[in-house]
Formats: C-alpha cells, sequence, structure tokens
C-alpha cells in the first residue's frame, strides 16, 4: 500500500461554535490516518476559538486577532502548513461534515494525477430528499457566471473542471509555493474561483471527486443580518474577477450581462420591501466601490449587523 502523504486540515472559525465541534467530531472517524488539524480562530469576537482548541487537544489552534476574511484567514492556515512539512492541505468550511472515506478517496486519486493541484469532494447539502449536490466548477466568461454542476456519470472516478468550491478543497503544496495563495482582495467569495484559475494558466489542473462527499450546511457566518454581506461582496467580487481576467473587447460581454443584472435588480428588488431595498442597497455599494478600486474587507457594511440598518 503506498505511503500516506502528510494531510494538513485547516478549519476555518468564525462564530458558529457548534458547526465547528461537529465538524471536528467528524475528522475523527476519517479513515485515512496521516493527518493534522489546524484551526484558525478568525478573529472570532466571542474568543471561542480557544474553548473548542481545549474540547479538541488534537488540533493547532491559529488566532488571527481580526477577521481576515475567508481568504485571509485561509491564507494564515495555509502558510502554517507549508512551514510545517505539508504535502497536502486540505481546507474544511466550518460548517462541514465528512464521511470517513473522504479524504482517502481525494487522496487516491491526487496521487494518480502528479498534475492535480486542487481537489474538491460532491458537496451535499440539505437532509433526506432534500439534498442537493454540486462539485465540478464551470466559468463562463461570455456570461460573467460561475456554476457548479449538479450531476456526474455514475462511476465518475473524477471530472477536470474549471474551477471547486472552497468549502473543501484539497491543495497541493507544490502548486501554491507555485501559484501562490488566495487573492487577498477578495476576502469572501470568488476567491476560490480566481485560485482555481490561477492553477490552471499554470498548467495544473482541479478534478472533482464524486465518490468523497462532504456535507455542508452553507452561508453559516452570513445568515440573518449579514446575509446582504453576501449581495455586495457577490457584487464586487464577481465584477473583479471577470474584469481581471479579461481583457479589451473580450471584456465587454460579461461586464454587459452583470450591467443588465444590477439594472434588473434595480427595477424589482425596491418591489420586494425592506429586505430587497437593503439587498439593492448592499449590491450598489459593491459596484461603487468596484469602481473605485476599493478591495479586501469592505468598510461600508456595518449596516448589515442591525436589522435597523
Amino acid at each position: 500500500m503506498p505511503k500516506e502523504p502528510l494531510v494538513l486540515i485547516v478549519i476555518l472559525h468564525w462564530q458558529g461554535s457548534d458547526y465547528t465541534k461537529a465538524c471536528l467530531t467528524s475528522l475523527r472517524a476519517l479513515a485515512y490516518k496521516n493527518y493534522k488539524v489546524i484551526l484558525v480562530d478568525n478573529g472570532s469576537p466571542d474568543n471561542s476559538g480557544s474553548a473548542i482548541a481545549r474540547e479538541f487537544p488534537e488540533v493547532t489552534l491559529l488566532e488571527t486577532g481580526e477577521n481576515l476574511g475567508f481568504s485571509g484567514g485561509c491564507n494564515a492556515g495555509i502558510n502554517y502548513c507549508l512551514e510545517n512539512e505539508a504535502e497536502w492541505i486540505w481546507l474544511l468550511n466550518n460548517d462541514t461534515t465528512v464521511e470517513p472515506e473522504a479524504l482517502s478517496l481525494l487522496v487516491d486519486v491526487a496521487q494518480e494525477n502528479s498534475h492535480a493541484a486542487a481537489l474538491g469532494a460532491m458537496v451535499v447539502t440539505g437532509q433526506g430528499e432534500q439534498f442537493v449536490t454540486c462539485g465540478a466548477g464551470e466559468i463562463d466568461f461570455l456570461r460573467a457566471k460561475t456554476y457548479l454542476r449538479k450531476t456526474a456519470q455514475p462511476g465518475t472516478q473524477f471530472i477536470s473542471c474549471d474551477w471547486l468550491s472552497g468549502s473543501n478543497l484539497l491543495l497541493k503544496a507544490e502548486a501554491i509555493r507555485q501559484v501562490g495563495t488566495f487573492n487577498d482582495d477578495y476576502f469572501l467569495y470568488f476567491e476560490d474561483t480566481d485560485l482555481c484559475l490561477r492553477f490552471r494558466q499554470s498548467g495544473w489542473s482541479c478534478l472533482f471527486v464524486p465518490a468523497a462527499r462532504v456535507q455542508h450546511t452553507g452561508c453559516a457566518s452570513t445568515s440573518g443580518a449579514r446575509s446582504h454581506w453576501r449581495a455586495y461582496y457577490y457584487t464586487r467580487n464577481r465584477l473583479l474577477f471577470f474584469a481581471s481576467h479579461t481583457s479589451g473587447l473580450a471584456r465587454l460581454p460579461g461586464l454587459i450581462n452583470i450591467g443588465g443584472h444590477l439594472l434588473r435588480h434595480a427595477i424589482v428588488l425596491p418591489l420586494r420591501g425592506k429586505t430587497g431595498r437593503k439587498q439593492l442597497k448592499a449590491e450598489l455599494l459593491g459596484l461603487k466601490d468596484y469602481l473605485n478600486g476599493r478591495v479586501g474587507k469592505a468598510t461600508c457594511l456595518d449596516w448589515c449587523e442591525s436589522a435597523k440598518g
């Protein structure tokens, strides 16, 4: 049996202790044995990372001291892993739980495909007949859209794709050293798409492994009043991503499609009451910050934390 390469598992924690504990508990049942767990407390306002680390003494705790976003928090964990001889780094959202064979299946495919820089499992959301599965990412530059396709042929070992969800992402350390970590300009959303595209532009591949499965709650950190964070960051970063990776006339169709999307929302969302108006406000702030070249962590979203905003 081939030697199991060392995998360092990075879990980004920002509040949601129950989710994080469930994730860590699921890791204890992994069939794969050559791994270590890094818990990155990404500036949790309740300082809960240290309490979780005491409950799960097998983890190594890193504390960023402030919320660096998904990109910055993951980068802190990735850089630690690179300094500690990881061959592979498995990023997991704290609101995921993994099946016992998931990591073994991902590593098996990785070892058989030396060109693979990123591998992702099937993402499953919901319960019972409510399952929604996705995994193989596609990028449509003409429409300025990204997709996570929900189907795979039975028996398919892996599918080469454009990008993979950052909710679970097995990354090759060698590839990261070549192309770099997440781009901190994104802070939240599209950083995974950008990294996967940079891998592919450098000759690496991204592989979706449908037999490996990860349960994902989704949007656990941006629920409630913070749901408008999604509207802001998705709008700003969609513009940033597609403008960054196209040029000249090739840029126009995508930007026109984004503009049409925002125009439709400007007409429709005010008709949906206060929630719709707040979503439109967030999207327009995202557009404004993109046009003004403001990237990274937003400074205009304090009102999202309050129901009165």
